[in-house]
C-alpha cells in the first residue's frame, strides 16, 4: 500500500518543523517503517497500538527510526495519545513510516513504497511547491510552468501531462489537491482539528479520526452496486468524503472548497458538435503517450534474486529440510 498525506489546520501545534524536499525523492523509508498509514503522537520509540483502520488491535508500529517519533509517552488510548487535548499541547502527529514532502502548516507525507522517480517535488520559491506522485512524463521545467500557472488558478493542464499521477500544488497557505477525471487516482479528505486532513486512499483518514462504519454506504454498495451515484462522495468511513472525478480540493488555512476544473457545455446554448475522428484521435494519441511514459520509465529490479516459492508456497528449495 502507499498513498500521499497531508493537511492543513490553524492549529500550529500539528504544523511540522521539516523543510521542503526538491527534486526526486529517495523513495526510502529506512528500517522499521512497514506499517504504512498508521498515526501516533510522539513517543518513546517503543512499539504502539493502532486502533482500527485494517491494523487490527495489538499490532506493534515501528520502533525508532526514520518515521518514529522523539521523547515523550506513547498513546494510551487509539494512536493519538489520552485525548486530543493532550495530544495538541507539545506534540505533533506525522505518518508512521513516511517521508516528508514539505513542512510548515501544511505539511505533505509520502508514505509507503514509493520508487524513487516515483515522487517529484519542484519549487519556485519557499512557498510554492509542486508534488507529482505517480508516472508523470513531464520534465521539471513543465512542472515548473505548471506550477506557475496553477498559482494564479488554472486547474485542468494539471491532469493534462502524459501518465497516470496525482498533483498536489501549494501556494502559500492555499493547498490544491486535484483528481482525475475518471476516478482512478481518488482524493478523500475528512475534517480534522480545525481543518482538513486529505489522503489518496479513505483508510488513512479514516485511522486518523477514529472513524466508524458508514452503515448507509455500505447499504447502498450492496442495493445498487452497479450505480455509483446511490454512493456520492461517501466512503465506508463515516465523515471521511471523496472528492467527484474531475474535481480539485482547495485548501486554505483549514478551510475546504471542492471545485470543478473540466468545463461543463450548458444545455441552454447550443454548441456545435465536435468531430468524430478528431475525437477518437485525441484519445488515441492521449493513450499512445501515457502508455510511452510508463514504457520509458526508469526499470526497478531487486538486489537479490527472489527466493524460489516451489510448486506450494512454503515447499520452495530454501524451506525443504536436508
Amino acid at each position: 500500500m502507499r498513498w500521499l498525506v497531508g493537511w492543513s489546520s490553524v492549529a500550529a501545534s500539528f504544523a511540522t518543523t521539516g523543510g521542503t524536499r526538491t527534486g526526486t525523492a529517495n523513495g526510502s523509508y529506512g528500517a522499521g517503517a512497514a506499517a504504512h498509514g498508521a498515526y501516533d503522537a510522539y513517543g518513546s520509540g517503543s512499539p504502539v497500538t493502532t486502533g482500527h483502520g485494517g491494523y487490527g488491535p495489538g499490532s506493534s508500529g515501528p520502533a525508532a527510526g526514520p518515521g518514529a517519533y522523539g521523547p515523550g509517552a506513547a498513546a494510551s488510548h487509539g494512536p493519538y495519545g489520552t485525548d486530543r487535548a493532550t495530544a495538541a499541547e507539545g506534540r505533533t502527529v506525522q505518518p508512521v513510516g513516511a517521508q516528508l514532502l514539505w513542512g510548515g502548516p501544511d505539511p505533505l507525507w509520502a508514505v509507503g513504497d514509493w520508487r524513487p522517480d516515483e515522487v517529484r517535488v519542484v519549487a519556485v520559491d519557499d512557498h510554492t511547491h509542486i508534488a507529482v506522485l505517480g508516472c508523470c512524463a513531464a520534465g521539471d521545467d513543465e512542472l515548473r510552468r505548471g506550477l506557475l500557472t496553477a498559482r494564479g488558478g488554472a486547474l485542468r493542464h494539471l491532469t493534462a501531462w502524459p501518465g497516470s499521477y496525482t498533483a498536489v500544488v501549494k501556494a502559500g497557505r492555499r493547498v490544491t489537491v486535484t483528481g482525475d477525471l475518471a476516478g482512478a487516482r481518488p482524493v478523500f479528505h475528512t475534517p480534522w482539528q480545525g481543518g482538513t486532513a486529505y489522503a489518496t486512499a479513505a483508510l488513512p483518514l479514516a485511522d486518523l479520526v477514529e472513524a466508524q462504519l458508514d452503515i448507509g454506504h455500505l447499504g447502498a454498495l450492496l442495493a445498487c452496486p452497479e450505480t455509483p451515484e446511490a454512493l456520492r462522495d461517501s466512503t465506508p468511513y463515516e465523515g471521511v468524503r471523496r472528492v467527484p472525478p474531475g474535481h480539485a480540493l482547495i485548501l486554505r488555512e483549514g478551510s475546504r472548497e471542492i471545485t470543478g476544473y473540466e468545463q461543463v457545455a450548458s444545455l441552454a446554448v447550443a454548441t456545435p458538435e465536435s468531430d468524430p475522428r478528431q475525437a477518437v484521435e485525441g484519445v488515441r494519441d492521449a493513450l499512445v503517450e501515457a502508455v510511452r511514459a510508463r514504457l520509458t520509465a526508469p526499470r526497478h529490479a531487486p538486489e537479490a534474486p527472489l527466493p524460489d516459492p516451489g510448486p506450494v508456497p512454503g515447499m520452495g528449495p530454501a524451506d525443504r529440510r536436508a
